[in-house]
């Protein structure tokens, strides 16, 4: 079965209240002062998975758009864990957040222009 841009869309909303909800969970959270930790790297890969989502619901991308999006959701979900029990926001979330869906974005941005130059037209 091929996905199509309504399967992906949905995933990406599925994906994005899922991230709500895992930031809903009160924990125990270990201060946030390293930059550079399996943490940060989690961080990456959620949101590389969510860059991924979102190149793939939007036909005629607008990246900009899709990536002030993303900080917005980045900025938002950090807000929303300060307020659970537990946890605790950081601006470094929200970099390595938008360094994993840049990363991803970026990447498949390359790769489809690439993919475009090689295919014949028509």
């Amino acid at each position: 079965m091929k996905l199509t841009i309504k399967h992906y869309r949905s995933l990406m909303i599925m994906y994005l209240v899922a991230i709500i909800i895992a930031s809903s969970i009160p924990g125990r959270s270990l201060p946030k002062i390293v930059i550079l930790s399996p943490d940060k790297l989690l961080h990456m890969a959620e949101y590389g998975i969510f860059g991924f989502l979102a190149f793939k619901s939007f036909t005629k991308l607008r990246i900009p758009i899709i990536i002030f999006g993303a900080l917005l959701f980045a900025i938002f979900d950090e807000l929303w864990q300060s307020m659970i029990p537990g946890r605790m926001s950081s601006i470094f979330d929200v970099i390595a957040d938008i360094l994993g869906f840049l990363i991803v974005i970026g990447t498949m941005v390359y790769f489809s222009r690439k993919k475009s130059e090689i295919q014949p037209d028509g």
